[in-house]
Parts: structure tokens; sequence; C-alpha cells
């Protein structure tokens, strides 16, 4: 066996293993994970300082020990066809910054909609009128604040059960101190963020925000179990999806059903999409009398022929 060097052994220790996992799988190859430097305790202090929490204490000695992580792998579809599908990414820190998104004409639009079909309407705040109307409450379980440019919108909604989603999981509880910071994009359909509750926490929960419908998944209670379960699920792409309501990609879908099943149904109770199983088609029957007994030739010599 390979003696590794201690940067080897630092990524094999930090990604569990999952590099000699992966090189045991048929037809995944060229499996990379990019060295990085750590970052210095200055860059670590410059960035809390600037967005006014602090890191948690398992984050801060990650990026203490390297800046972000990148580890991606390919597979053979084909003789002359490999593509690199896997990818694990932890951002530099530096790429780790506050969501910063028009969402002004977005929360309207689902506004006028939600009022079109007799639904809950969410009411959007704006900071002036925030100071100007003392008796607003923002203490609602079910209320986003989501920064665009210089403008701080603090949103609303009026709903049946806010606390929990349809899995049982806590919704995120955003008022205006609340800090969302963006630390993933996934297939431009959802980003990956970060949520403290109040400014100069170094408490955080993961959540993944569906950019089709404003939504908030939660996904894990700490950033030691984002990065666990990046690992579980072999770095196959968008596997954040999996708990979203759009649901894996096909060709996503595929590769988890050729590399990973158990993972789809270990995870299913948590994803919204249901998968019905195919319709029933007629198909040709075959009598199975036929296969019961085995006709032999007639012989000629047994055979009495009476003239």
């Amino acid at each position: 066996m390979k003696k590794l060097s201690p940067d080897e052994a630092f990524y094999e220790n930090l990604t569990l293993g999952l590099g000699s996992v992966l090189n045991s799988v048929p037809r995944v190859s060229n499996i990379i994970c990019e060295k990085r430097e750590p970052c210095q305790k200055t860059q670590v202090m410059t960035w809390e300082q600037r967005h006014g929490v602090y890191l948690p204490e398992d984050m801060k000695k990650f990026y203490l020990s390297t800046d972000g992580l990148l580890l991606h792998w390919s597979y053979q579809y084909g003789v002359n066809d490999i593509r690199r599908v896997g990818y694990i990414n932890i951002p530099h820190l530096v790429q780790i910054t506050l969501l910063r998104e028009n969402v002004e004409s977005n929360v309207q639009h689902m506004a006028n909609a939600a009022n079109a079909a007799g639904a809950p309407i969410a009411t959007c705040i704006s900071d002036s009128s925030k100071r100007s109307s003392s008796d607003t409450s923002f203490s609602t379980n079910s209320s986003a604040t989501i920064v665009s440019g210089s403008t701080s919108m603090s949103c609303t909604t009026v709903s049946a059960s806010p606390s929990k989603d349809q899995w049982g999981h806590p919704l995120p509880i955003i008022g205006p101190k609340t800090k969302i910071f963006e630390f993933n994009m996934v297939n431009d359909v959802a980003k990956v963020c970060l949520i403290y509750d109040t400014t100069g926490s170094n408490t955080l929960k993961i959540y993944m925000l569906e950019l089709n419908g404003q939504k908030w998944v939660f996904l894990a209670d700490s950033f030691s179990e984002y990065l666990r379960m990046a690992i579980a699920h072999l770095g196959l792409p968008y596997w954040e999806l999996c708990f979203s309501s759009c649901g894996l990609p096909s060709w996503t879908e595929q590769l988890f059903l050729l590399l990973a099943p158990h993972l789809l149904e270990e995870r299913e109770e948590r994803r919204a999409r249901i998968v019905d199983p195919a319709p029933e088609r007629p198909y040709n029957s075959l009598d199975a009398n036929i296969f019961r007994f085995k006709f032999k030739a007639a012989n000629n010599k047994n055979v009495n022929v009476k003239r």
C-alpha cells in the first residue's frame, strides 16, 4: 500500500476516506482533490468583523486548516465517453457573501398570484416603514429577510403551520437582525445558505433556498453535518436537490441509481416529489403447459405397420 504524504493523509481524513471508496467503484476515474493553503487567523477575523458574525468553532477550524475544499471525479459512460460529474465544493472563505438579490419584484409577483388565488399574502416591510411603524412585530415564525443591494426587505407570511416544513423540520425564523450568506449555487435552481439568527452569533443552520418559489428547505444543523452529507452522497451532482420540491434532474437520478441507490431510498421521505410506479402494461404471455412434456420423434423401428 502506497504511503500517503502529510497533505494526502490530511485530505483523506478530511473526506473520511471518500477517495479510497470512489477508487473501488467501477467506471469512476480521475479522482482529484485540490490542495489549498489554510486561511490565516487575520483573514478569519477580517471576515467576521466585516459581516458582524462569528464562524462556528468547527467551521473556523476547517478554514484554518484549508481554505475550502474541491473534490471532483469522472464517470465513464462509454469507451471514449468520460465525463466529470462528481463534485464537492466548499468555497473559499472570501466567497461566502451576504445573499444579495433583487427579490422585490419576485415577492410582489408572488403576493399578486396569492391574492388572485385567494391564498395567504406575504406582506413586505422596508427599512423606512419599520422605523415609522413602532408597533410592527418581527417575531412571526414564518418571516424572511433578504438583503437586496442596500435595501433590506422583511417579508412576513401568514401560514397555517409556519414553524415547520412538510418533513417536520423547523423553518428559519428570520427577523431584521438575521444574516443570510450564500454558500453554494445548485444547478441555477437553488442556493445553499448559511443563516445566523442574530448579529454577533456564532450559531448557524444551513438551508436551501429554492429560487423558483422562494421556498426554504432545511439541510443541516451545522457545517460539519453538511460536509458529512456531501461525503455520504459521494459528491454526486446536485445531491442537495434530493430534498427539494423539484427533485433531481433525470440524468443525475440515473447516476444515483447506478452508484448509490440506497441514498434515494433513505431520503425518499424527505423528497416532495412523488415517484409514481410505472403503469400496468399488457405483456405477451406464454402458456406454461407447453413446458410440461417433452415430445419425442417417432422411431420407425418401433412402428408396426399393417399391410
